[in-house]
């Protein structure tokens, strides 16, 4: 058919007529080599190859021919080592090949969002170069080769991963990429060197398997050289020897045969135009003529047109770029095509209707691994953030009843101003809890770092100066009571603050040198691990607060803290015989300081155990946090109230402290301690005058 287009076409080779003479190779490569040697040494002569049909047999014959000087075009050969020029300097071909293939499934990958596969390959002949090149090419495009393994008769790969159907290598997960050579019922054929049936095989490769092949005609609707669309060159060829060809049939190679011939004859056209010049014709070429023969092959490597199979060109190689379908294995003998791939523009089309998937989606190419932060459960936190708002609450509330009472009696005694130091301090410990379980309500905060900054500060801060105060206090009475000379002793609240102060001072130093020199940061931690399907598993994470040296600051912050407690139990522990009614917190200031001691010292040990425990570590250390922080404001504060609202109608006149006094006088003669007695009296008599500044 093409030499018959070309012979009645006056514009290619218009005073010669093509004559071909036709070899059978047998598919076999040393037949088909002699058969070559043998049209040679017969009249007349040849002036190029065309064929043969099998890679191998190309070989052979290639690597020959280039001793008589003939140029050689092939049509349907695959193999990537004829792309060699070192061994077959002449040879071309108009076949679609592993190069324009590979860029048809990069493309399909890409689409589908695979970047991970899989390479088996033969390791005999040409595949292990051909494995080679799609594992150089898919490199090149970022996709991962997990594994490239050949298959030998023996080989253990063979056994463990191409029975499939045995292994489970199938299924949903699973797609298998085929050259387009396989027949379409393949598996079906005999022999075979396995133990599964054609049946099992299928079930393997249905809706999982992809072919690329190329295509019989182009459908473009730009005429080829000849004149002829890709559509009216395959329904003259279907009319001619009235068969349909089917794109997966090895008799698919026709249109590149057609083109083939036609390459030939565009580049002697070209080649005679030439050689006119200097008085030469292509009929003067012999086997021995290389000034002829590298024309030829400068105009075929030169060459480019429309063919019928699309557009051919050999300027990037020996080997045109070609457009390639893609087809899919879903009925017993039937593949689809599902898909068209166009080299010139990188454009791949899917055909979604017609595509099959085995799960009605396309698998994915690994297992997806989700991170999921995980943050404190809603719940939880409106529970604690509730209890904490409650004491903050109940601390402003006690702050103004402080504020209000000023001047009565029991309250100016207990100096106001202190405990109104005392329930600011607490009211940061509310306040850290808040801080601390603020990702619950606030999802996008991806940083923790901020938070965690305040919630150490808040807590830190609230503690030195709740714990500093009620500290300091119990210090006043044991100055006093252990005051052996006659000099009266007298201590102010703005002494007691300015201690509470430098306190503070060295606890903010301490932090500031935290955050500039070792500043805190978040640390992921995997907490555990949920399998959602086969496909995917979802990676819990918290988000920890911590930096290079925290241990070495929280030692540091631990150690000043407890000096204040070790001090505050010696004090309280000094002072606890101390019964005196003027100093009428001396005793909850003691129970507070041990109260505090057994809480906090717990709550550090607890907190540190279940640190990566989210939920139940902020619930833990809140619950610390609070009992300690109400339970002191309870036990320094519940019985002013209590003292407040029963001597509320009870006059505080002086004819009581003479009672005290005459209460002092039978002590003495009962024989009690005169030092301990004379310190009370020492009290009584500055309660007496206290209370004379207090009465208006």
């Amino acid at each position: 058919m093409a030499i018959n287009n070309i012979n009645e076409a006056d514009y290619v080779l218009p005073n010669y007529r093509l004559q071909v003479e036709y070899l059978d190779s047998q598919i076999y490569g040393p037949i088909a080599t002699k058969a070559m040697i043998d049209s040679i040494l017969r009249p007349p002569t040849k002036i190029a190859i065309v064929g043969p049909l099998i890679s191998s047999a190309s070989e052979y014959v290639a690597s020959i021919a280039k001793y008589w000087n003939l140029v050689q075009i092939g049509y349907a050969s695959l193999t990537v080592a004829l792309d060699d020029r070192s061994i077959y300097p002449y040879y071309f071909r108009t076949a679609v090949t592993e190069k324009s293939f590979n860029a048809a499934r990069l493309a399909f990958f890409k689409r589908f969002q695979w970047n991970k596969i899989g390479i088996v390959h033969s390791s005999s002949g040409a595949y292990p170069k051909s494995a080679l090149l799609v594992q150089n090419e898919m490199t090149k495009a970022n996709v991962d080769v997990a594994v490239i393994e050949s298959i030998t008769g023996d080989g253990s790969f063979a056994l463990n991963s191409l029975k499939a159907y045995r292994q489970n290598y199938y299924g949903s997960k699973y797609i298998w990429w085929f050259p387009g050579l396989f027949s379409s019922n393949w598996w079906d054929e005999s022999p075979r060197d396995h133990n599964c049936t054609a049946k099992q095989l299928f079930e393997v490769i249905k809706n999982s398997s992809f072919y690329t092949n190329a295509p019989i005609y182009s459908p473009s609707k730009t005429p080829a050289v000849s004149g002829k669309t890709g559509l009216q060159f395959y329904e003259e060829l279907s009319k001619r020897i009235n068969y349909t060809i089917q794109d997966s049939d090895v008799s698919s190679a026709v249109g590149a045969i057609y083109d083939s011939i036609w390459s030939i004859a565009l580049a002697l056209n070209q080649t005679e135009s030439r050689l006119i010049q200097k008085n030469i014709s292509i009929t003067d070429f012999n086997y021995q003529n290389n000034y002829i023969r590298s024309n030829i092959f400068e105009e075929l490597s030169n060459l480019s047109f429309q063919g019928v199979t699309g557009y051919i060109s050999f300027l990037q190689g020996s080997s045109r770029l070609g457009d390639v379908i893609v087809l899919q294995q879903q009925g017993w003998d039937t593949r689809q095509k599902i898909g068209f791939y166009k080299i010139y523009g990188d454009e791949l089309k899917i055909y979604n209707k017609t595509i099959l998937w085995r799960d009605g989606k396309p698998p994915q190419d690994r297992l997806i691994i989700t991170i999921a932060i995980k943050t404190i459960a809603i719940e939880l936190f409106i529970v604690f953030s509730a209890i904490s708002c409650l004491g903050i609450l109940y601390c402003l509330a006690l702050i103004a009843f402080t504020f209000i009472k000023r001047n009565n009696r029991f309250i100016k005694m207990a100096s106001p101003n202190l405990n109104c130091c005392i329930l600011i301090g607490c009211i940061l410990c509310y306040t850290s809890v808040l801080i601390s379980g603020m990702d619950a309500v606030i999802p996008a905060l991806k940083d923790r770092k901020y938070s965690c900054v305040a919630e150490i500060w808040l807590l830190s801060i609230g503690f030195t100066i709740a714990f500093g105060s009620v500290m300091l206090k119990t210090w006043r009475i044991f100055k006093i009571f252990t005051n052996k000379t006659k000099i009266r002793l007298v201590i102010k609240d703005i002494h007691l603050l300015t201690r509470v102060t430098e306190l503070l001072i060295v606890d903010i130093i301490i932090l500031t040198l935290w955050s500039v020199i070792d500043p805190v940061s978040t640390t992921e931690i995997d907490v555990g691990t949920v399998v959602k399907n086969e496909k995917q598993i979802i990676r819990n994470r918290i988000q920890v607060c911590t930096s290079n040296y925290s241990i070495v600051w929280l030692i540091i912050i631990l150690v000043f803290k407890s000096v204040m407690l070790m001090y505050g139990v010696s004090l309280a522990w000094r002072t606890r015989k101390v019964l005196i009614q003027t100093f009428n917190d001396s005793r909850s200031l003691a129970v507070t300081i041990y109260n505090i001691l057994v809480l906090s010292s717990t709550g550090v040990i607890v907190g540190m155990l279940s640190n990566n425990i989210y939920n139940v570590g902020f619930a833990l250390k809140s619950t610390f946090i609070i009992l300690c922080t109400t339970s002191s404001v309870c036990l320094v504060f519940i019985p002013k109230l209590f003292q407040v609202k029963i001597n509320t109608n009870r006059s505080t006149s002086l004819p009581q402290s003479n009672n005290r006094v005459s209460n002092f006088r039978i002590s003495l003669t009962a024989g009690k301690d005169a030092h301990q007695e004379l310190t009370k009296m020492r009290l009584i008599i500055a309660e007496v005058r206290e209370e004379e500044d207090v009465i208006p």
